[in-house]
């Protein structure tokens, strides 16, 4: 359902919000309700198979150079396929 443009403007321009003070810190004694995010076993890489598979899609893939990396990542498992 579109808006009326007063209506958009003034949902988007205007700030008639009223500022809370924020404590300085959550106090030590207060317990959270969600974990903690969960970190990394290692650095980012690509997927291996939506790699592949992205590649195999390509025209392109036919050319030499090309088709040396596509190789090498296929018959390299464990290879980072961007090195």
């Amino acid at each position: 359902m579109p808006l009326a443009a007063d209506v958009w403007t003034y949902l988007a321009f205007n700030d008639d919000r009223r500022l809370k003070p924020a404590a300085y810190a959550m106090p030590a004694d207060v317990r959270r309700d969600d974990p903690p995010p969960l970190l990394p076993n290692g650095p980012f890489g690509p997927d291996r198979q939506v790699f592949l598979s992205t590649l195999e899609r390509l025209a392109a893939v036919r050319q030499p150079w090309l088709r040396r990396i596509y190789d090498r990542v296929k018959d390299h498992p464990y290879m980072d396929p961007l090195s």
